[in-house]
């Protein structure tokens, strides 16, 4: 089935609209850019050196913005073309998923870097400067909220630089993928090759998630992301040598569930895409390596997995016997009641600490706020997501879970320290125990274990499982005491 693009007549539409957004940035930077020729001729350094600043700035978005937008242009005719040679396959339509031959991000992630910190610290340092010297000769401290953002800017600059050191330590990595596209329904195979010789003592963390992207608003648009799906798996590397380096391998296999959705950006407002990433634990700077992947529903999702896909992916959960790992907090214990599954507080201590400083942080922005004696309307909304904030860190730090399940009964309780009053529904009234993804935290996901009424209803029972296996495993669990 053919994809719905934009037409030619529209995307030139939009060229043109964006071009004549971004000429009066190219004469106001050449504009200025005169200016401070002029003054550096006049031996005025101060006035030069901030209208060059300017100059950078605004020639820097417009005449840099317009080679793009042309680039681009250029980039969407030979797209079309790709698109009608191939209307039904829209994996053929980029070069890199054609091949099976996908490069990962991390060079476009350095550019990224230098460019929006150079840009971001070209505005804000002028403006912080500003900001200072009125702060101390009109006596007024409102004005050093200013040196805020070129301390942002110094953090975009630590990231930059990490980034580079990323990219020079390990280069580029390349996914060669042995099924194009993935299939949804079968398994995703491949190899990723990362030239550099590595051997982390924990092995490689793969990561393959489906993603929804969705962008928000009109001209102060937001941009968010929601995991529809992940799993995980932790594989060891294979060094090889090459006849230019070493290289070192990272096999790739994972099986795409039969209800996933497929690729889409048909609509750029809310798109779906899937994302590989690769990350290992090594001194100095952390391997981490992204690649976005093919994966689409074809004629070959209804048939049944070869014996190599198989092999490759791995037994699915229950058919060999799971081994909780030894650094889990969660309890399952027998007792005169039955099989008992505890879910202690601060289990997921990370990312606990995580939001505590981010509560903290908010709370500063509040002080300052009221130090600085904004409007009242700032520190009550800021106050109000607060709370929302507080909310989460102790649900992370204290909340605590029990489920107690026999033959006939599922109870559990769920408080802060200790367990609250208990509920309790009869096993003929539940469906099925599955899990779901419950909270995020950036890419992280953890898991609530879920029972399904026979109504509909659900009930999370047990919250913030960080390992997906874990969970399926204690849903099992609950499963098989209930006799489900």
């Amino acid at each position: 089935m053919a994809l719905a693009r934009p037409s030619r007549k529209n995307v030139n539409l939009a060229v043109g609209c964006l071009l004549l957004f971004l000429l009066p940035f190219a004469g106001i930077g050449g504009f200025m850019a005169v200016i401070a020729v002029q003054r550096a001729a006049a031996r005025n350094w101060g006035d030069a050196f901030l209208f060059a600043l300017v100059a950078i700035t605004f020639g820097g978005v417009g005449f840099g913005g317009i080679a793009v937008a042309l680039a681009g242009r250029r980039k969407l005719k030979a797209q079309e073309v790709l698109e009608a040679g191939h209307p039904d396959s829209p994996w053929l339509w980029r070069s890199d998923w054609a091949s099976g031959h996908i490069d990962d991000s991390s060079r476009g992630t350095m550019v990224t870097a230098w460019i929006f910190a150079t840009f971001w610290n070209l505005i804000s340092f002028p403006s912080g400067f500003l900001g200072a010297r009125a702060a101390i000769e009109e006596a007024k401290p409102a004005a050093f909220l200013a040196l805020l953002f070129p301390l942002v800017g110094i953090g975009l600059l630590v990231w930059a630089v990490r980034a580079t050191l990323r990219y020079r330590k390990y280069g580029v990595s390349r996914l060669e993928l042995s099924t194009v596209p993935g299939v949804i329904g079968r398994t995703l195979i491949g190899t990723v090759r990362a030239p550099a010789r590595m051997q982390p003592e924990d092995g490689f963390q793969t990561t393959l998630s489906c993603v929804r992207r969705v962008t928000n608003g009109g001209k102060d648009s937001s941009t968010s992301e929601s995991v529809l799906w992940q799993d995980e798996r932790r594989v060891a590397g294979e060094p090889s040598r090459t006849a230019a380096a070493m290289e070192t391998h990272i096999p790739v296999a994972y099986r795409l569930p039969a209800d996933a959705l497929a690729c889409d950006d048909t609509d750029s407002r809310s798109r779906v895409l899937w994302r590989l990433q690769i990350t290992a634990v090594l001194p100095g700077v952390d391997y981490k390596s992204q690649f976005e992947v093919p994966v689409f529903r074809t004629s070959a999702s209804d048939l049944p997995l070869s014996v190599d896909e198989e092999r490759l992916a791995g037994p699915a959960l229950g058919e060999v016997e799971y081994q909780q790992p030894a650094t889990s907090r969660i309890l399952v214990t027998s007792s005169r009641r039955g099989t008992e599954v505890f879910f202690p507080a601060a289990r997921n201590p990370g990312a606990a600490i995580s939001l505590t400083l981010f509560l903290l942080v908010w709370l500063g922005c509040i002080a300052l706020q009221m130090y600085f004696r904004a409007p009242l309307v700032f520190p009550i909304v800021t106050g109000l997501f607060g709370l929302l904030i507080l909310v989460g860190v102790l649900d992370l730090w204290l909340e605590v879970s029990r489920v107690t399940v026999d033959a006939g009964t599922v109870s559990w309780a769920t408080g802060y320290v200790f367990p609250a009053r208990e509920s309790t529904l009869r096993a003929s009234e539940i469906a099925d125990v599955n899990v779901s993804i419950g909270m995020r935290a950036g890419n992280t996901v953890y898991y609530d274990v879920v029972m399904v009424r026979k109504t509909g209803k659900k009930v999370k029972i047990g919250r913030s499982v960080r390992d997906k296996r874990e969970a399926e495993w204690l849903a099992g669990v609950i499963k098989k005491a209930i006799s489900i």
